[in-house]
């Protein structure tokens, strides 16, 4: 759900509570009901916009998890005013959401990856998604080998090619527990928790969001592998658009680098190496 209809509960600025926000000012609306995602899970927030039947416009620039379990959606109002009470759409950015959810979605499938390839020592230690890459802590004691790196790739894009439907839960903990679930370790969860699976090859406690079938994740590449503290490594990867354009980005780069070496680019290695002979 992207686009929801509710009613102003709060609105706030930065420094007190208000009866109304009007145009260019700075502030923070709370609503009965949001389809937003507030920034939590190592996920980041949903933007967009909230507006009004007159023509009101609030711009959504982040979103946060007030005490209560209530959402606050911070912003500024660039044209019109939000009064308490008013009836107001609320819309995702579709295009962030999707690309964020990518990037989750394949972080579950990269930590499954890397325990099958890697051992069941490897726990989540950390992770970022946002619309443009995806960032995972875990932990092992050593770099990974470029065989290691090939292989839990491999693995990731078998799942995403699979088509694997992915579906979401609600459940006790006990429950949860009973699945298999991978849960974090540490972590404190309530009696009732969320279990997202993809088919039967991953099953996680998470509560972020996520693609309906792998198959819309496109692609998965890991663009690097570095120790971040003792006993713990990261992983920074691309899906979607932005593994598509970071191929571009390469191409373009090598094209460059072998018009210079007056080779193609296939030939740039043995360029290289025959310059390097002759420099000897």
């Amino acid at each position: 759900r992207l686009v929801h209809d509710s009613v102003i509960s709060v609105l706030t600025t930065d420094t007190m509570l208000v009866d109304e926000l009007v145009e260019g000012t700075e502030g923070t609306i709370i609503v009965d009901e949001t389809p937003f995602y507030a920034a939590m899970g190592g996920q980041t927030a949903d933007v967009g916009a909230i507006t009004t039947a007159d023509g009101a416009n609030f711009n959504v620039v982040d979103t946060i998890k007030l005490k209560g379990g209530r959402i606050g959606h911070v912003g500024v109002v660039e044209c019109g005013t939000f009064r308490v009470g008013g009836k107001v759409t609320l819309k995702v950015d579709e295009a962030k959401r999707a690309a964020t959810a990518k990037n989750h979605s394949a972080t579950h499938l990269l930590q499954k990856a890397l325990r099958i390839v890697l051992g069941s020592h490897v726990e989540q230690a950390g992770s970022f998604n946002n619309q443009d890459k995806l960032r995972f802590d875990f932990t092992h004691f050593s770099p990974m080998t470029e065989e290691e790196i090939a292989k839990v790739e491999e693995i990731v894009n078998r799942e995403i090619a699979a088509g694997l439907d992915v579906v979401t839960n609600e459940m006790s903990i006990e429950d949860a527990k009973k699945t298999g679930a991978m849960a974090l370790f540490g972590e404190k969860y309530g009696e009732v928790v969320r279990v997202v699976q993809m088919g039967t090859f991953s099953s996680e406690l998470c509560g972020g969001t996520h693609v309906s079938n792998t198959r819309n994740i496109s692609a998965f590449k890991i663009i690097s592998e570095s120790g971040v503290a003792a006993g713990v490594r990261r992983i920074e990867a691309l899906t979607g658009k932005a593994l598509f354009e970071y191929y571009n980005t390469m191409e373009s780069e090598l094209q460059k680098a072998a018009k210079l070496l007056k080779a193609v680019p296939l030939e740039v290695s043995a360029k290289v190496i025959s310059l390097q002979d002759e420099v000897k």
